[in-house]
């Protein structure tokens, strides 16, 4: 392994997305609850490895580190803090109030997101051919999960509901695809650095 941090990152988010599977097919509440958590884990320890690893993808700098570093610890305190806030706890908050904190909640980690693409880019520590992919994630992320709430792109109850029910597969493959990609790219040769050569004149 070239570049090991890139290699276990990337099999930590690939590893990521299958409790959240098994989770789907799950009915026993005490096991799903486990297996998402273990998801959470994992998509957690992905970022953490991409955002301080030797081979940081962000070049260590301190605006891209805490980026990921949210970013991956956002579904683990979202997860005991979200449901403990009064408008979803205690049932009795307006539904406008329940869906404007939904939205922000939703909106924090893509804010999250975008900060880090935007770092990884700065950063130029992934080789070119590979610093498009975390684009490509966000938006396959991103902008399914925004059309669902523009009534003027679906116009119809069952379009709404095949786009509902087709945003869990857009999610997995953004993840799985920058999880093996980021295994692919730890795997793959160093360039070595240019020497220079003078020539007996120049001495």
């Amino acid at each position: 392994m070239v570049r090991p941090t890139w290699v276990w990152g990337g099999i930590c988010l690939v590893a990521s997305v299958v409790p959240g599977l098994l989770w789907q097919a799950t009915t026993v509440i005490g096991v799903s609850r486990a297996l998402g958590y273990l998801g959470e884990v994992l998509w957690c320890a992905a970022f953490v490895l991409f955002a301080l690893g030797r081979d940081s993808v962000v070049a260590r700098r301190w605006l891209g580190v805490v980026a990921l570093c949210a970013l991956g610890v956002w579904p683990l305190v979202a997860g005991v803090a979200v449901p403990a806030l009064p408008v979803f706890s205690d049932g009795t908050g307006d539904l406008a109030g329940a869906i404007l904190t939904a939205v922000t909640i939703g909106l924090i980690p893509v804010v999250f997101a975008l900060v880090a693409v935007v770092q990884v880019w700065r950063a130029a520590a992934i080789p070119r051919a590979f610093r498009w992919v975390p684009t490509i994630a966000l938006v396959l992320c991103v902008v399914p999960a925004s059309l669902q709430y523009m009534p003027f792109v679906l116009t119809s109850p069952a379009s709404i509901a095949v786009m509902a029910s087709m945003l869990p597969l857009f999610r997995v493959v953004a993840i799985v695809g920058l999880g093996v990609v980021a295994i692919v790219a730890g795997l793959q040769p160093r360039t070595a650095a240019p020497v220079a050569v003078y020539s007996s004149s120049e001495r």
